[in-house]
């Protein structure tokens, strides 16, 4: 390799020695000449000096790449009998010029006088820039033949699969969810231990709006979640609102054993059925309409009150159909009937844990 530099050398013209050396001297002239015209602006000292700094900057740069045209570098690539030596050279020069110039591009960014939130946008773009091209000026330099490529893509194919799983598994997520439909923008979604409404699905991941968490009721946190597709191959989704909008929910009372519980069951089943009279027609279109898809069937629309026998009373629990996004408001409305109702009947008492304390020796009754 030694005697292959000596060679390339030797034979180097005068003539470069010369364009090199009236290349100097025109970036000199030129450096000058817009330095004499800065200090003759109105500008302040401290923008004529941060300007005069990225020009020199920008004249080095490019005087080190047209330096590198003139002498030829290639050629002396070329003498390398080591052809991954050679590569290795030009992958070397393509780095430097390529970083190089992604040095000034962010030097630029930083004097920019916006907000710092946008700088760094901008630094991470001009990042990514810089490195696509890199990674595209390899390609002619290490892939020039047919076997050379089929080589690079197997390995880079099995880098990505192992490196990018995830994201794979993402995309894949994607485009079963496109083709599937599991949920659309719109549908509440319980989704692992995040719930919430659809309001976003993009390639990579779903937003949504939350609900519950530490709120109460299915009412929404104000918090927006994404989640990555891939958890759909992993954990279990639920759809509060695919196809059938509604769902069954459950309000309990507990009253004392003394109470008429029978006039409380009736007064439950009244509002029970006032509730959901609205929607058991609508409900029942929907259901004939899952039929055609689903082995699903339900045969009784209507409210009913279960009775069960506590330790500290009689519980009564009401089951209706209600919407799923209305659930608590439905709970709230049932609440205040079901107290107002039982203010007035003097036969029922609601029911509480209660506990019995005696003295030693005391006489129980």
């Amino acid at each position: 390799m030694i005697e292959a530099i000596r060679s390339f050398f030797s034979h180097v013209s005068f003539m470069n020695g010369i364009k090199s050396v009236f290349l100097l001297v025109a970036f000199l002239v030129a450096y000058y000449l817009i330095r004499r015209g800065l200090n003759r602006s109105r500008l302040s000292k401290t923008r004529i000096l941060l300007i005069n700094k990225l020009i020199v900057r920008f004249l080095v740069l490019l005087f080190g790449v047209l330096l590198v045209r003139i002498w030829a570098f290639s050629t002396l690539v070329s003498h390398f009998q080591n052809p991954i030596l050679a590569k290795s050279t030009l992958s070397l020069i393509a780095f430097i010029g390529v970083y190089g110039l992604l040095y000034f591009v962010r030097s630029f960014i930083n004097a920019l006088r916006i907000p710092i939130a946008e700088r760094h946008q901008y630094r991470k773009r001009a990042s990514y820039i810089a490195t696509l091209i890199f990674a595209i000026t390899l390609i002619p330099i290490w892939a020039r033949t047919t076997q050379q490529w089929t080589t690079i893509l197997s390995v880079l194919g099995a880098g990505i699969a192992l490196a990018l799983h995830q994201v794979l598994l993402n995309i894949a997520g994607w485009l079963y969810i496109v083709f599937r439909h599991p949920y659309r923008t719109g549908d509440r979604i319980e989704f692992g231990d995040v719930k919430g409404d659809v309001i976003d699905i993009r390639v990579f991941q779903t937003s949504l709006l939350e609900i519950g968490n530490w709120v109460d009721g299915d009412q929404s946190t104000g918090r927006v979640v994404h989640v990555p597709h891939g958890r759909i191959f992993r954990e279990t989704l639920y759809n509060y609102t695919q196809g059938f909008e509604y769902l069954w929910n459950e309000v309990s009372v507990l009253v004392t054993f003394e109470s008429d519980w029978e006039k409380a069951r009736e007064i439950l089943l009244r509002f029970g059925q006032e509730q959901s009279t609205e929607v058991q027609q609508q409900v029942k279109k929907k259901i004939d309409r899952m039929a055609r898809e689903y082995l699903i069937y339900y045969k009784n629309f209507t409210s009913i009150v279960y009775v069960k026998i506590e330790d500290s009373g009689v519980k009564l629990t009401m089951r209706y159909l209600t919407e799923a996004k209305k659930r608590r408001n439905g709970e709230d409305v049932l609440s205040r009937k079901i107290l107002s109702a039982f203010d007035r009947e003097p036969g029922i008492e609601f029911a509480y844990p209660t506990y019995r304390i005696y003295r030693r020796g005391e006489e129980r009754d």
